[in-house]
């Protein structure tokens, strides 16, 4: 008698233990699931802004690399990529504008300011979009451009340009640095 209360004790710490180990490997199995989903939504989510990256530094006429780096340094002064990737579209099409036509926004500039400082139109055929500006910035700073002048210059490059000056002057320092 002893001997059977023993077997069925034993038979019921199995079957406990039956339940608890199938409760475990569902908890284990759900934790898995998770785990893998989150990779996959973060892979996912990686793969799709390193295309976006390289859509918008297409646009912008620059690397992913270097569009990456002028996207730090521009989300410092409160412009996101997009904007940013806008922004140096704009100044691409000043260039060509001007390259094509001899006007456009950049005539004034060019009447004004590159003859003080020696800068040429060929001078802006190669360059990306982050180059063009670059070297825009660089003229008008050694041409001793006013603020008001800055501001009229760069906003007809392109609309909020203005606000991505504190990073371009001095030769682009602060956009090198926080880039």
């Amino acid at each position: 008698k002893q001997f059977e209360r023993g077997l069925s004790g034993a038979g019921s710490r199995v079957r406990l233990f039956s339940r608890e180990t199938a409760i475990m490997a569902a908890k284990v199995s759900a934790a898995m699931s998770a785990g893998l989903a989150a990779v996959a939504g973060l892979t996912t989510s990686t793969i799709g802004a390193a295309h976006e990256i390289d859509r918008l530094s297409q646009v912008a006429n620059a690397s992913p690399e270097t569009f990456q780096r002028w996207g730090a340094g521009a989300s410092m002064v409160g412009i996101e990529q997009e904007k940013l990737a806008d922004i140096l579209k704009d100044v691409n099409d000043r260039v060509g504008d001007f390259l094509s036509t001899g006007g456009g926004p950049m005539k004034d500039f060019f009447e004004n300011i590159a003859p003080k400082v020696g800068v040429t139109a060929d001078q802006f055929r190669r360059l990306s979009g982050p180059e063009a500006l670059q070297l825009y910035v660089d003229s008008l700073q050694k041409a001793g451009a006013s603020q008001q002048q800055m501001t009229f210059y760069l906003e007809a490059m392109a609309s909020d340009a203005t606000l991505l000056l504190p990073l371009l002057r001095d030769g682009g320092a602060e956009m090198e640095r926080l880039g």
